[in-house]
């Protein structure tokens, strides 16, 4: 994953000769359709209910989902609603879908091996799958998001296996289940127990978390490289049916001292460059910006996304016939990301 005789020959041959042409021929999806755009509302950004506002109005976002619950080391859920400001936004636009996420985030790190225990017990996976569809059906959501992330690698069939009956109730209801997964490509050997293949035939959609190339635990360097989008995109399309891929881009980046990183979202780096007075450097291969500064004895370097970035990663998806993009996070984004997304949604409104 993140995944004989002469008659026989001639078919080979032909087979391989088609393959060739494929590979030749870049896809040409229809300029005339547009993508769609979704977004996530992290609760614990106070930014982010503003960014929600011109994320529906500019961009044209359809699909919300905020990081109201979370999955607890012993199984429970724990869920912390966004203001009713949030709420009543979301709820007096018919067009937009909510479709909440649930991570398995807590005590301040990812929970895999605690995860991957409660999915490899059935009663118990039973019974968590059955607490999220009451909470949706109770919460009149439109769907679930899955953003269960670090799950160790034989933890994939429990994994998938726990998806599928998750959204059979949830098909039952006429609900949706969307899954966010780590980024694969040929390269990659982490992530195994992220099926590209077996999700993409179960979730309704999936959304490619093309971000973290470089993180707060490497050494400094861009978030998401174009190239490796690509590469991705690439990996992720033999895999998965194109209306059902979302490509996840991010709107942050990393402000490092060696390889121990802190997140900035763009507006905090660009206001951290005017106040050491740096001047950031766009970099067309990693389609990013980057700049350094020294803060006492410490060399700092920077590498953060912005619209420009955004735009760069986005002709990836329109390029590739994605379903659309899906964007990390509302909150202390550039403003302008909105109005590059408003122009692929074609729902958008000047701002």
């Amino acid at each position: 994953m993140r995944r004989r005789g002469p008659l026989v020959a001639l078919v080979a041959v032909v087979l391989a000769a088609a393959a060739t042409v494929a590979v030749l021929r870049p896809w040409t999806p229809d300029r005339t359709e547009h993508i769609v755009a979704a977004a996530w509302l992290p609760v614990w950004d106070p930014r982010a209910p503003a960014s929600l506002g011109t994320a529906l109005d500019v961009g044209g976002v359809t699909e919300v989902s905020p990081t109201w619950v979370s999955v607890q080391p012993d199984g429970t859920l724990s869920t912390t609603p966004p203001p009713p400001d949030v709420l009543d936004r979301l709820a007096a636009d018919d067009d937009v879908l909510v479709i909440p996420t649930v991570q398995n985030y807590a005590d301040d790190e990812w929970q895999g091996e605690a995860t991957a225990r409660l999915l490899a017990d059935p009663v118990a996976a039973a019974g968590h799958r059955r607490a999220l569809v009451d909470l949706a059906l109770t919460s009149g959501w439109d769907g679930i998001d899955v953003d269960y992330e670090a799950l160790p690698p034989m933890a994939g069939p429990s994994f998938t296996h726990f998806l599928t009956g998750l959204r059979d109730d949830l098909h039952a209801h006429g609900l949706l289940l969307t899954v966010p997964v780590p980024a694969r490509d040929e390269e990659a050997t982490d992530a195994l127990a992220y099926s590209y293949r077996v999700i993409g035939e179960v979730a309704d959609q999936v959304r490619l978390m093309t971000y973290d190339h470089s993180w707060s635990g490497s050494p400094p360097g861009p978030v998401a490289p174009t190239a490796w989008v690509q590469d991705v995109v690439a990996y992720a399309v033999d895999r998965v049916p194109r209306e059902k891929l979302v490509l996840g881009m991010a709107t942050y980046g990393y402000d490092w001292v060696g390889d121990r990183g802190t997140t900035v979202q763009a507006a905090d780096a660009v206001a951290l460059a005017e106040d050491v007075g740096a001047e950031p450097r766009w970099d067309a291969t990693a389609g990013a910006w980057t700049f350094g500064y020294v803060d006492g004895s410490e060399q700092h370097t920077v590498w953060f996304e912005d619209a420009r970035s955004l735009a760069a990663k986005q002709e990836v998806a329109v390029t590739a016939g994605l379903r659309g993009i899906a964007v990390w996070q509302l909150g202390g984004e550039d403003p302008q990301v909105w109005e590059a997304v408003g122009e692929a949604t074609g729902r958008g409104a000047p701002s």
